[in-house]
């Protein structure tokens, strides 16, 4: 795998020199040090396919000529002896160079480690996010914005597939591990850092990744439920709920001024909750609906022959049972569903209403024989 599909890059600082390489490194040997060793470093190579493969054919070596075909050392020298006689000047360790400049290996002496579930855990404890980069940086402006700090092992900028331009591009965002948890958690102690201008967000990886994983919950238990609500049509079905039964009491021989308040007061006090009361001033009955299941026994047992006195007036009450009971609950859950529409609907209307006015205003800031006054439009 070259790097054209490679979206990371190590910022390792180097270490003194020795005294077998008194040479001075030009910025050129740096950076050439830097992308070779990234290449060969423990994060990159045990995920990196084609060198692995590459690997396997003689004994780790790998011509420098395959190596010059790598998009981004490319960009810093083709010439394989200016590769070679760079990468000599490094001073990890990590990188041997063939007697005839031609071929470089990563060390055997320094296995790459196994890529398992510690190791996974070991690089997250030392890696973080960091959003608020512009889209247009390359990697080479967040690296060097990262030189800033402590030691950076490797960046990743996150991207995405345009869906028209098929192009990969970048979020704005990156994952950073640094070469200790020291070194991010001095990282992440920094407050208000910036890039240019622009404040950073900036969290653990970890917490990051926990924070994407609660909000894909949330999404997905919110289309769950609205799902729930809309037929394979994709239109709203009517909104379904039952009562609890045992619960209605019809009334009747009250006085023509008589109220629903009055009937409240009058069965409060034998201790069942009241969930309303079907009925105006002058009808000839009315009913009554508790709110928990099978209690109109019980108010009815606390009745002297099934009557209430309310004023003058001997109210007499039974209870609604079988079939009486189940089309008077039907017809309740209907008017309920009525309501409730319609009260949405009444929303609804008066949030357009609300908008068509505010929409008619703005037309009468405009004065008809001049140009428009002066708008005041915010930002947001």
């Amino acid at each position: 795998m070259t790097d054209e599909n490679v979206v990371s890059e190590t910022n390792g600082k180097e270490t003194n020199k020795t005294e077998n390489n008194t040479e001075e490194e030009t910025d050129l040997d740096k950076a050439i040090i830097r992308q070779l060793e990234y290449y060969f470093g423990d994060l990159n190579l045990p995920r990196d396919n084609f060198l692995r493969e590459q690997i396997k054919l003689d004994d780790g070596w790998i011509p420098l000529e395959i190596l010059g075909r790598f998009n981004r050392l490319a960009k810093l020298s083709t010439d394989t002896d200016v590769i070679a006689k760079a990468i000599s000047k490094s001073t990890s360790g990590l990188i041997e160079v063939s007697e005839d400049n031609k071929k470089i290996r990563r060390n055997p002496e320094m296995p790459v480690p196994e890529m398992n579930e510690e190791r996974r855990k070991e690089l997250t404890s030392r890696t973080i996010y960091a959003k608020g980069f512009p889209k247009d940086a390359s990697l080479d402006d967040i690296l060097k914005y990262f030189k800033q700090f402590e030691e950076v092992e490797n960046i990743i900028m996150r991207k995405y597939q345009d869906r028209q331009t098929k192009k990969r591009i970048f979020k704005g965002s990156v994952f950073a591990t640094f070469k200790t948890k020291e070194q991010a958690e001095k990282f992440l102690d920094n407050k208000g850092l910036k890039y240019n201008d622009t404040d950073l967000l900036i969290l653990w990886q970890d917490n990051y990744t926990k924070q994407k994983q609660e909000e894909y919950a949330a999404k997905k238990d919110f289309k769950k439920k609205d799902k729930k609500h809309k037929g394979k049509d994709g239109k709203e079905e009517k909104e379904e709920f039952t009562l609890p039964t045992g619960t209605v009491l019809h009334f009747s021989q009250g006085h023509d001024k008589m109220t629903r308040e009055d009937i409240k007061e009058a069965l409060t006090p034998l201790g069942q909750e009241i969930a309303y009361v079907d009925f105006k001033v002058g009808d000839a009955e009315g009913w009554v609906r508790l709110s928990k299941e099978n209690s109109a026994k019980d108010l009815t047992e606390k009745l002297t022959d099934g009557k209430v006195k309310i004023g003058e007036s001997d109210v007499v009450f039974r209870i609604l049972e079988g079939e009486e009971e189940k089309t008077y609950l039907e017809k309740t859950v209907e008017q309920m569903s009525k309501r409730r529409k319609n009260m949405k609907n009444f929303k609804q209307n008066k949030g357009k209403n609300f908008k068509g006015k505010q929409g008619r205003k703005r037309k009468s800031d405009h004065n008809d024989d001049g140009p428009p006054a002066k708008i005041k439009i915010s930002d947001s």
